[in-house]
């Protein structure tokens, strides 16, 4: 993997077959669903239900757009970050990363991650522009990402409906020249 991989605590790393032990421990939690949009509540994660995720990261390896690195935090899988619709033409991609359980909230690990995957993004593959889509009720979310650069750049109006009331998406980028500024750096356009 040609990404400096890791942070203070956090290393972006490939999937290995142990991380469905991991990855099932921590279980679905109702407070990390609902920060994607999903009504889920908390509870265990089934055999069937780790076999499919790890299925799904299997696939998602022979994507040609698309990159995955799973967090580890001590030997431990607690997350994921994902570089996806990368296109090497117009030098952008979107970005998305999800901790697995709410305990690890508040411990910088998004930020490390997120740091590490766009300087990936922009010093490795060259891209001009990382972006992304959160719920605007997601404040954790919105902070981590502002912290990395990330600049809100408008709305998709009532895309998610959730508990009886509609939210919006808020679209966010991060353009190199801006992430270098973030990263105490200058750069050139």
């Amino acid at each position: 993997m040609c990404i400096r991989d890791r942070g203070d605590s956090v290393t972006l790393r490939a999937l290995r077959p142990e991380d469905r032990a991991a990855r099932q421990r921590h279980g679905w939690h109702a407070e990390i669903e609902r920060g994607y949009g999903s009504t889920t509540v908390t509870r265990a994660m089934g055999d069937d239900e780790v076999e499919q995720w790890y299925a799904h990261w299997e696939l998602a390896a022979d994507e040609p757009n698309r990159i995955h690195w799973v967090l580890d935090l001590e030997g431990e899988a607690v997350g994921a970050a994902f570089l996806h619709a990368i296109n090497a033409e117009d030098r952008r991609a979107r970005y998305a990363i999800g901790l697995y359980d709410p305990s690890f909230f508040g411990r910088g690990l998004g930020q490390q991650a997120t740091r590490l995957v766009l300087q990936h993004a922009f010093e490795t593959l060259m891209l001009h522009r990382v972006d992304l889509r959160v719920l605007d009720y997601n404040h954790r979310a919105i902070a981590t990402y502002r912290a990395c650069g990330f600049v809100e750049e408008g709305r998709e109006r009532e895309t998610c409906f959730l508990d009886g009331r509609w939210y919006d998406d808020v679209v966010m980028a991060v353009l190199e020249h801006e992430f270098a500024v973030a990263r105490g750096g200058r750069r050139e356009t």
